[in-house]
């Protein structure tokens, strides 16, 4: 097949990838492997804005190096921006360009020819995607008419990819609490305790249960138990480590997974949370909230999720027989 059926088979190979529900950075990585290798560019990538700036980043790209990338700034070249806003379809840079216009457009790379598309959505500019080569006059006129409409579909895959981001957020967090949902919980410690077999690492499941919030909730109304909820919430979140997954495990309960952590770590842990929550302010008439804190270790405790989760929901109701505002681990109540 000539090289040039080959670009113009491109755009259905992406079509293809988009109908059979691929998502959207795996379309737009899948075009950039062909793009590269039907091209001959030296480098590709997509540039988009910020939401609330006109800051530029680099989202996806073939042939620029990592370092480059954490380190691009686009700040200092907002007259790069101007121009690409003002072309209706493309900028091409070749060298016939005068040298402030090939300054202006440089990237990683010293090119002969570079390709830049401003990608609109709707009335909405969102970034722009280049394409640059060491060679003279590099890209055709049927290669520029490819790539324009190639950049057209991918601006179309990438704002439906955000999107998609934005559900799927909505979905796994906890409207009241910004925690992770109870559907997301147990999703993620199917997928964690499977990790710990595999790295043959110790897991700690927390389940935490705010005390009295019942009679919290009758003595001062659901809105300030509402409220009462979000800031445990927030303590939770603030003083978890970064690997750990905290959720939302109904009603005033909450849980945490902790990868790879053994139960002195998941005690300190936990002991900080009680702690915290203790200390705060809420409302100033009885009664006070407190939080009472299970503990139980895989594969210490359990040999699975569901084993894992009933030893821990036993060990909240012993705190609770013990009047809560404590932390227990199951081997130390059993």
């Amino acid at each position: 097949m000539e090289n040039k059926d080959k670009k113009l088979q491109l755009i259905q190979m992406v079509l293809d990838k988009v109908n059979a529900g691929y998502r959207a950075e795996e379309v737009i990585s899948f075009t950039f492997d062909i793009v590269k290798e039907l091209f001959r560019c030296q480098s590709i990538a997509i540039l988009t804005k910020e939401l609330k700036s006109f800051h530029l980043r680099v989202v996806t790209s073939r042939g620029l190096s990592g370092d480059f990338i954490k380190h691009f700034q686009l700040n200092e070249k907002m007259e790069l921006l101007k121009n690409t806003l003002s072309q209706p379809k493309y900028i091409l840079v070749d060298e016939s360009s005068d040298v402030k216009k090939r300054k202006l457009y440089k990237f990683e790379h010293d090119f002969k020819t570079l390709l830049a598309v401003p990608m609109r959505h709707g009335n909405k500019w969102v970034g722009f995607t280049y394409m640059d080569s060491g060679e003279s006059g590099a890209f055709s006129d049927e290669d520029i008419r490819i790539f324009v409409e190639l950049v057209n579909l991918i601006t179309v895959i990438e704002e439906y990819g955000r999107l998609e981001d934005q559900l799927h957020q909505i979905s796994d967090y906890d409207g009241l609490t910004k925690l992770y949902t109870y559907k997301y919980f147990h999703e993620s410690l199917a997928h964690e305790i499977k990790r710990a077999d595999h790295d043959r690492t110790r897991l700690s499941l927390c389940i935490a249960a705010v005390d009295h919030q019942k009679d919290y909730n009758h003595i001062h109304g659901h809105k300030k138990g509402d409220n009462a909820l979000q800031l445990i919430g927030r303590i939770i979140r603030d003083n978890v480590r970064d690997i750990d997954i905290p959720a939302r495990y109904g009603g005033a309960k909450f849980a945490i997974i902790m990868p790879a952590c053994e139960k002195d770590e998941a005690k300190r842990i936990a002991e900080t949370l009680r702690s915290k929550v203790e200390g705060a302010t809420f409302e100033e008439k009885d009664p006070r909230l407190y939080l009472s804190i299970a503990l139980a270790i895989y594969p210490t405790d359990a040999g699975n999720e569901r084993d894992l989760i009933n030893r821990a929901e036993q060990t909240i109701y012993f705190c609770r027989r013990a009047n809560g505002n404590v932390v227990k681990i199951y081997s130390e109540v059993s």
